[in-house]
Formats: C-alpha cells, structure tokens, sequence
C-alpha cells in the first residue's frame, strides 16, 4: 500500500507527500489552482507570463544568482502553465530540500517584477507564440479548442496571444499573483526518500507564515458549453493538417474510465484502429491519432495527424468509417483486453519516478481533494466491459457533434465537406 501523508496548515496550505524508499531523491512541486481558465479579458495568456517572469528575480535574489542556485542544486528546477493548474516542482538530494523550497518561497511570495525584466520576457513570449504559429501540429491543436468551446476561459491559448502579452505591465502581473497565488489555492506535493514528518515540518516552516488575502479571487467555475464550430487556416503547405474532436466528460466523472479506453482503441497506439487503418493498411498518413484529456467541468476527445491535401477527404471517410463500426459493432474481448493492458502500463510506468509519484498526488489534491491509490485506477480500468465501450463511443461519436481545426491549402467549400462526413450520421 502507498504510504501517503496528508495535512493541512492554518492557513489552508495542503501537504500530501508519499514516503518512497526505493528513491534517493525527493521531488516537491507547489501546485497553483489557477490557469487560463482563470483569466479575464485582456489576461489572455498572463497565468503562463507570471510563471515565466517569477524566475526574473526576488527581493533577495536577481535572476543570475536564482540560476547559479539552480545548477548548484542540480539543475532540476522547473515550471509550467496549464488550462486549470500552474506547477513550481523541484527534484533534489534530500539535503538540499530546505534550499529549494526556500527558493520556491522566494519565487511565490517574493517576486520583484521589475518592468525591465517583463519587457525581456515579453520578447520570450512573444517568440515562443511565433514558434507556435510557425508549427502546424501545434497550430492546428490549440486552435480546436476555440472551435469546441469558443469563448469559454478554457478555449483559449496558454501563451495568450501577441496582443494580450504586449499589454502586460507590472500592476497587472500583481494584481493577478495576489488575486490567485494565496495559501487556499495551493497544494504543495511530494515524493522521495525522506520521512513524511520531516517533509512536512520543512514546508510548514518554509509556508506556514504565508498569509492569505482579503481580495484573492475564488470563482465558481461554470464548465463550458459545446458550440462545435470549423477553424480553417489556409496555407500553403505541403501536408493537410487537421484535428477533429468533440466535448467529453470531466475528470470526476465515472465515465472517465472507460473514455480512456475507447481513446487507445481508437488511435492510441500502433496497434490502433485509426493507425492500422489509415497508416499501416492505406498509408494515407504518417502521422494519426488520438489524445483525450477531463479538467474539472469538461474534458474532449480528438482526432489528430496528417496527410496529402488530395487525401485528406479519404482520411476522413476512413475515420467516420471506423467510429461508425466502433459504436455498432463494438469490440472484441482480445481488443479491450489489449487497450486495457497498455492503458496500466501507461499508468504504472508513471508511477516508476518520484517526480511522476509527485506530480499524480498534486493533481489528485487539486481535482479530488485527495489521493486515488494506484489500486484504484487499475481497478476502475479493469471494470470496463465491452458494453462500457460501446456506450461511451455512441456517446461521443454518435450523440455529439465534431469540432474540426484544418490547416493546409484546400479552399472553405472543401473544408465544409470534411466536417460534414464526420457529422453525417
């Protein structure tokens, strides 16, 4: 059984850690309960520039001697932005733990912000956004969201747009760390060698000080509305780029079993329906498959590759082709068996690190409000039956209508007529 130590402080900080002795490491992460879901007009993209920006200096530290401390540390410092979640983590020697989350506080609570350092990160960003634009995978993925739930928080893009980034000033990156980044909104997760009670003890020492704030900002969050919609952006390219996908269920949802599997049924390995089909039987496309994701309010199920623009219509057949056979005639025993196999291993070999033990706990936290033991999820994967499959694929295929994001040069009537095969029913 996992060894799994939770608490919480006065000022409503959370503590999960999990005691791993195998490990000679220990991995932190300080999990923020905010993302792009939790920005408001004109913030586009401000969640992913405060984590970037944070690193620019502190009150004690300018942002050369953060990095020196860094390396000095191992180097395993990071961050990220997400659609519901920003994440600090660190991986370190358990000596040097009480360094580390002295920086992270530092990092949190201590920011200078100066305006030099957001105009040199702006020019970060607003490069990473160009990077983007210049690739079509990445172009045409984050564009299907603003054509699934257009104008919910969720549809936009982590980087924000060009526009957005160049209007940041220092008042508005304040106002946003001090709305959101408050005791009560925070999980700090653990994994390593070191014992829970002094684990906890450091980060108590290190955050228990930190006091929430009369103005932070906790909303209810409403989850979005399907408004499936085509997004065409015409280029001209030499491959067809495409991803179709449409509105799933939220992660605490039961059905988020079962949704996993029909995902690695459908595209979610070599031994795949849309890979054998599409690439191994036809060779329409060397690139094809699917990825599925649940936030708190709503998850999405899609459809991603790409092919020659001349056969991009029978891609598209070929993949309505399937789905409709998925919903009537199912699956096989072996074929559930299989994608139930790679869906454990998948979820186990995550477990084999400390950081991904780490990053499993603060997630967990943060959607449930406690951990789900890896028992658990391997047994919710083998309760799913072949009837759980069908029904949840009639569900998302048959009852739902397909968003679609295109790239490529085929004009707007052939792009019309590639949704509507999908949507045919």
């Amino acid at each position: 059984m996992e060894r799994i130590t939770l608490t919480c402080l006065p000022n409503q900080l959370r503590i999960a850690y999990q005691f791993v002795p195998w490990s000679h490491t220990v991995s932190v992460g300080v999990w923020i309960g905010v993302g792009t879901k939790d920005e408001e007009k004109g913030e586009e993209g401000i969640a992913h520039f405060l984590e970037h920006v944070l690193f620019k200096g502190t009150k004690r530290k300018t942002g050369r001697q953060i990095a020196k401390l860094i390396d000095a540390l191992g180097g395993n410092i990071d961050a990220f932005t997400e659609k519901e979640l920003t994440c600090f983590y660190l991986r370190v020697l358990p000596e040097h733990l009480p360094q580390g989350l002295s920086l992270l506080k530092e990092l949190l609570i201590e920011p200078l912000l100066r305006p030099k350092d957001i105009e040199v990160e702006k020019s970060i960003i607003l490069a990473e956004i160009q990077n983007l634009e210049d690739t079509p995978e990445e172009l045409v993925g984050e564009t299907f969201f603003e054509a699934l739930w257009d104008g919910h928080p969720l549809s936009r893009p982590i980087l924000g747009t060009k526009e957005s980034v160049q209007k940041f000033r220092r008042s508005h990156l304040l106002r946003f760390l001090h709305r959101h980044y408050v005791p009560e909104n925070i999980v700090v997760a653990g994994a390593g060698v070191m014992e829970p009670e002094k684990f906890v003890n450091l980060v108590s020492e290190h955050f228990d000080n930190w006091k929430n704030r009369h103005n932070s900002h906790q909303r209810e969050d409403s989850p979005p509305t399907p408004s499936p919609s085509l997004r065409f952006i015409r280029r001209q390219t030499e491959h067809f780029y495409f991803t179709f996908g449409v509105h799933s269920f939220p992660i605490t949802d039961p059905t988020h079993y079962p949704a996993s599997v029909v995902d690695m049924i459908v595209g979610g390995g070599a031994s795949s329906r849309l890979f054998m089909e599409v690439r191994e039987k036809r060779g329409l496309a060397y690139a094809i498959g699917t990825l599925s994701a649940a936030f708190k309010k709503a998850g999405f199920f899609a459809i991603g590759g790409s092919c020659s623009p001349s056969d991009a219509e029978k891609v598209t057949r070929v993949i309505a082709k399937e789905l409709k056979r998925l919903c009537q005639n199912g699956v096989s025993k072996e074929e559930l068996e299989r994608a139930k196999t790679q869906l454990k291993l998948s979820v186990i070999m995550a477990q084999e690190s400390v950081t991904g033990l780490m990053m499993r706990l603060g997630r967990q936290i943060h959607y449930f409000g406690k951990p789900i033991p890896i028992e658990e999820v391997v047994k919710g994967i083998d309760k799913v039956t072949v009837d759980d499959v069908v029904n949840i694929a009639r569900k998302l295929f048959m009852e739902s209508k397909f968003a679609a994001t295109f790239l490529g040069p085929i004009n707007d009537s052939d792009a019309e007529r590639l949704i509507a095969i999908l949507n045919d029913r």
